[in-house]
């Protein structure tokens, strides 16, 4: 009896420390990563054309709730959203959204996100980024009061980042 209940106790040692595991596991893809466009480049007009951000975005899979850095010198780019068919022929004229500051980003749904730099020349010189961000495991935060520089149009699928622990908001 002593090595059946010496057997049990080392199961239950082991079970706990299994969904030990998997709780830590589940905790640790629930939280958004953070990516600097363009890592140590920044978002700029790249030295390498287009090639640059293509291979950039590349490099990661994007989830739904992670964050987009856009980091640059202010009054030198901007970050601007736009459909897919102006990505492509670098039309800046109607955007879906657009920013003169650098800001972080977290992106709220399923989709293909096209982001160009609208100042002259910037976007044909390869200053634009195609990014797809997949389906997350874990359910979208509750979305936190807007603030005063929230972007116009509220049903965009991208939040400014306010805090990491309290929600959104602009950086």
């Amino acid at each position: 009896m002593v090595k059946s209940s010496m057997n049990n106790g080392n199961l239950m040692v082991f079970a706990v420390a299994v969904a030990a595991a998997a709780a830590s596991m589940v905790l640790q893809t629930t939280e958004a990563a953070e990516y600097v466009v363009g890592d140590d480049l920044g978002w700029t007009v790249p030295p390498n054309g287009a090639a640059t951000y293509v291979e950039w975005a590349s490099k990661y899979n994007f989830l739904v709730n992670d964050i987009l850095d856009f980091k640059f010198a202010q009054g030198e780019h901007d970050v601007t959203l736009v459909t897919k068919e102006n990505f492509e022929i670098c039309n800046s004229t109607d955007p879906l959204f657009q920013l003169q500051k650098p800001a972080s980003f977290q992106f709220l749904s399923a989709d293909t996100f096209y982001i160009i730099c609208s100042f002259a020349g910037h976007c044909a010189q390869g200053q634009k980024v195609a990014v797809t961000f997949a389906p997350s495991a874990s359910p979208s935060p509750s979305p936190s009061p807007s603030s005063a520089d929230a972007p116009p149009a509220a049903s965009l699928p991208l939040k400014f980042v306010l805090s990491r622990k309290v929600g959104f908001r602009k950086v």
